[in-house]
């Protein structure tokens, strides 16, 4: 009998970096613990900044049950006149039985004691907890944290987990925190656990709350939105694939939105304009007639009816950026010039 699971750990928001340098490893994680417990089963897991979910359409209840058989030393070591010898009575000890009710099995052509004994599978239930720890050990961030007076580690602190399997909420605890049956969406909607009734209702109780849930739908909304733009405006945005992965990993609720920046600044190489967008505020560049422009586009996470004050936002901070940069372009001009002088 198999029913749906669902596990959603929730953190402060995760470093896009990290996370993408090991995303591929955190699922291949998953998949080898499922098999050490003879719990394969198909799943999928995905992420926003605030949380890491594993999602099972059918989870086994149990563990099948099996068959073990153990063969022990060959009957000629195991009785001696008549007596069973230290080797037969640490294998019974081994099989958990008396001597007595060790049976007789052939080997390599050898006689030798033998013992059958079918195994019961364990309750997934039960196996959770154990099962997590080991997948959030398997996780390598590099850099980790402690929080409050804990001495273990993450890349952020735990602040919510859910793990329920059909109609049942599994008693899990992870960093201190102890599973229950409420989320949380996104901050500009509101702050407080929001509860989930049951699985099924999971990823339209986040939809309304303003999080996508599925990365490869963020990341698609995105493409979208730069070809509404690019048409809109008249323009080329540089769809660095690296850089829309790193969005993808920091929003819940994907947004892009162009900004301008002043003429000014384009006597700036275009280097210099595009490093500073890039690298520092995870803006994309944006071409007009196969030339820099004087625009950006950002990707927010914001929840609103009114993005005019995002879009300030991010203005207002380019604008120190590049003309930090203007400053240094233009005193490296300077002592060019001088240079140059010297030598004639």
């Amino acid at each position: 009998m198999t029913q749906a699971l669902l596990i959603e750990i929730g953190v402060e928001e995760l470093p896009a970096i990290p996370l993408l340098k090991i995303v591929s490893n955190i699922e291949k994680s998953w998949k080898n613990i499922l098999e050490e417990y003879n719990l394969s089963c198909d799943f999928e897991f995905v992420y926003t900044p605030r949380r890491l979910v594993l999602k099972h359409e059918a989870m086994a209840l149990s563990q099948e049950d099996t068959t073990i058989e153990l063969f022990g030393p060959p009957m000629v070591a195991a009785v001696k006149d008549g007596v069973p010898t230290k080797a037969a009575e640490g294998f019974a000890r081994k099989c958990g039985v008396d001597f007595d009710a060790l049976g007789r099995g052939e080997k390599n052509g050898k006689e030798v004691l033998y013992f059958k004994k079918e195994e019961k599978g364990a309750q997934t239930a039960s196996l959770l907890q154990e099962m997590l720890e080991k997948w959030i050990a398997s996780m390598s961030f590099g850099k980790m944290m402690r929080w409050g007076a804990r001495t273990d580690e993450f890349i952020r602190p735990i602040r919510w987990l859910q793990v329920r399997l059909g109609e049942t909420s599994v008693p899990v605890e992870l960093f201190g925190m102890q599973s229950d049956t409420k989320t949380f969406v996104h901050r500009m909607v509101t702050y407080d656990a929001v509860e989930v009734a049951d699985i099924d209702a999971y990823e339209s109780i986040l939809a309304e709350g303003a999080v996508m849930l599925q990365p490869k739908e963020r990341e698609a909304k995105i493409l979208a939105e730069f070809d509404a733009l690019e048409s809109t405006h008249n323009i080329i945005i540089e769809r660095d694939r690296s850089l829309i992965a790193e969005v993808v990993a920091i929003t819940e609720n994907p947004k892009a939105l162009v900004g301008t920046f002043d003429e000014l600044f384009l006597e700036l190489p275009p280097e210099v304009i595009i490093t500073s967008m890039k690298e520092h505020q995870r803006y994309f560049p944006v071409f007009e007639n196969g030339k820099i422009a004087n625009k950006f586009v950002v990707v927010s996470n914001a929840y609103t009816d009114d993005y005019s004050k995002v879009i300030a936002g991010n203005e207002r901070v380019l604008k120190p950026r590049l003309a930090d940069g203007l400053f240094f372009y233009k005193n490296d001009l300077k002592g060019l010039w001088v240079i140059t002088m010297l030598k004639h």
